[in-house]
């Protein structure tokens, strides 16, 4: 499915700071940072990597990794075969394959980075990661008993449905796609003359 246009952590962060008014903001900075990367991994959709395909040589049967590289999703020879991934090992910066001599496809998740080089999120996101790191920082409060438990409780609450709405979000069919689905529905009822005339209940 098409993925929602990216920002930048930054971004995030930067009005997080502005809105909770922390003065000293780069003391909180890669705190922040650090947490909006958890916040992603708890949401753990998929479409906030970027899917890239490099060419790479193998020689002495390794290739050096590309330095965005995340997840592996396949490996292709240039005549079109995919590579068993059970022959294939990660050592390092590295990728260990039973070949050698030879280019391959690889395909695979990358984190996006804006110019400055910070990460970059889905915009369907945002809500949900900086509830979590707003979340985070009062829990601080909280736990040298300076915030009461409600409060707590209910930026907990407030995170949990972001983080939903994030994934819902991730996960909406677009109009387009909603129209596909419509035409493969109706292919699987019984023609319309039918139903006029076949008792359903």
């Amino acid at each position: 499915m098409k993925g929602s246009p990216k920002i930048s952590v930054k971004q995030v962060v930067s009005a997080v700071i502005r809105n909770l008014g922390i003065q000293d903001a780069a003391r909180e900075f890669h705190n922040f940072v650090e947490w909006a990367f958890e916040a992603e991994k708890k949401i753990g959709s998929s479409i906030t990597f970027d899917k890239k395909i490099a060419t790479l040589t193998v020689t002495d049967k390794k290739t050096l990794l590309p330095t965005d590289f995340l997840n592996l999703i396949e490996i292709v020879s240039h005549s079109g075969g995919v590579y068993d991934e059970a022959k294939c090992y990660f050592s390092g910066n590295y990728l260990n394959i039973d070949v050698s001599d030879t280019t391959i496809d690889l395909h695979y998740e990358a984190i996006s980075t804006d110019d400055e080089g910070f990460p970059t999120i889905s915009a369907n996101h945002e809500d949900a990661i900086a509830s979590y790191i707003m979340y985070k920082y009062k829990g601080r409060e909280y736990y040298n008993q300076k915030l009461p438990r409600y409060v707590y409780m209910d930026l907990k609450k407030e995170w949990s449905y972001q983080c939903a709405q994030a994934r819902g979000k991730d996960n909406m069919p677009t109009k387009q796609q909603w129209r596909n689905i419509s035409k493969y529905w109706n292919t699987l009822l019984p023609y319309k003359e039918d139903l006029r005339t076949r008792k359903l209940f």
